[in-house]
């Protein structure tokens, strides 16, 4: 009888070992320097927020500043809404206006733009990762927001609030390069 438990004492024990040891594809607390997120990039967005249903090309170009031009719908096709960290400003073709703070196509990309924020300060030990993809983590205004990007590069992935029934998914991420108008008044010149 006393070898018995000793059996299934060692069974378990090993059983314990096992999963220890092989992290069942779990998430891990990321222990490992994380890319850089605090970077320029322009990067394709599909964004469903409440009933909209779009796609855009958001362009970071610096810590608190961020462009969106609308590709789709066609209703939003041209829009390009500015963004900074004091306020925001919308134009269509040569037209420029202000966008109500209500205004679905002008709040998802302030949502966006303050969720990717909190992702490019966030420490490592907000960060999870499993299988090449890293997972952070917090909250806006209360409600709890999830963004996943790339584990090796850094680029996004997807994001989620859903109790603003927000989802975006990201794709084709590149460096973003600001113009230089002056040099590019210089090259027009030498010409």
């Amino acid at each position: 009888m006393r070898n018995y438990f000793k059996k299934i004492a060692a069974g378990i024990a090993a059983a314990a070992l096992s999963l220890t040891l092989c992290g069942c594809g779990g998430k891990m607390p990321f222990t490992q320097k994380a890319p850089s997120f605090d970077t320029t990039y322009t990067v394709t967005a599909d964004i469903t927020y409440d009933k909209l249903n779009a796609k855009a090309e958001l362009t970071r170009v610096n810590s608190t500043e961020w462009t969106v031009n609308f590709v789709e719908p066609k209703e939003l096709s041209g829009l390009t809404i500015m963004l900074n960290d004091k306020k925001y400003s919308a134009s269509l073709g040569g037209l420029s206006f202000s966008a109500a703070d209500s205004a679905v196509y002008a709040a998802a990309p302030q949502i966006i733009a303050k969720a990717v924020s909190l992702l490019s300060g966030a420490a490592n030990d907000k960060l999870t990762a499993s299988d090449g993809v890293i997972t952070f983590t917090d909250e806006i205004d209360g409600k709890r927001v999830t963004i996943t990007a790339d584990e090796r590069t850094g680029s996004l992935i997807s994001l989620k609030l859903p109790n603003m029934k927000l989802a975006v998914s990201f794709s084709d991420q590149k460096p973003y390069t600001p113009i230089d108008h002056d040099e590019e008044k210089a090259t027009l010149t030498d010409s």
